[in-house]
């Protein structure tokens, strides 16, 4: 399947959400309103994340899933922009995994991290994602392990490596 997903329509879908975003808290400021901001759609971080990896790795997107490389299999993208947990699927499958702090995007700054770990290692496995439990036995439950940036980076050392770091200009060159 061709990947139709080009820096074009990624950059349009970007400003349309960054615009969104920026009215949002415009009324919240006006009107004293506090509410959380939407997270950047799925679609636009993992084809950040495509156009970033394109440089050392070819990568395919599609809706089905998170990305795809011959070189390196399945691909997951996660994308944060708050403090809160990433959320995992229990039945979720990769090779690699990515991560992006976009915890800065309105600020144009992101951080990429790339953790070579497959979802069935047993690294991965074992990591804790609650004071009682592992991503695994999460899993096993059928529960969604949910766990911030903050608490799984030191459980990764040294496996995971910052990849770029930047704006999304210096991203897609």
């Amino acid at each position: 399947m061709k990947d139709t997903y080009t820096k074009s329509v990624l950059l349009q879908c970007f400003r349309l959400h960054k615009r969104y975003v920026i009215q949002r808290k415009k009324i919240s400021e006006k009107h004293n309103v506090v509410f959380r901001n939407a997270s950047i759609p799925e679609d636009i971080s993992e084809n950040i994340i495509k156009f970033i990896i394109h440089r050392h790795t070819t990568s395919t997107w599609d809706c089905k899933g998170d990305l795809f490389s011959t070189q390196e299999g399945v691909q997951e993208c996660k994308c944060f922009t708050s403090t809160g947990p990433l959320s995992f699927s229990p039945r979720a499958h990769w090779d690699v995994l990515y991560i992006l702090d976009a915890t800065q995007w309105l600020q144009d700054k992101y951080v990429l991290y790339r953790i070579p770990i497959s979802s069935t290692s047993h690294h991965w496995k074992k990591i804790q994602v609650s004071m009682r439990q592992t991503f695994e036995e999460q899993s096993m439950e059928g529960k969604r392990p949910r766990i911030t940036w903050k608490e799984l980076r030191p459980q990764l050392r040294p496996h995971c490596k910052r990849y770029i770091h930047g704006s999304l200009q210096h991203i897609l060159g």
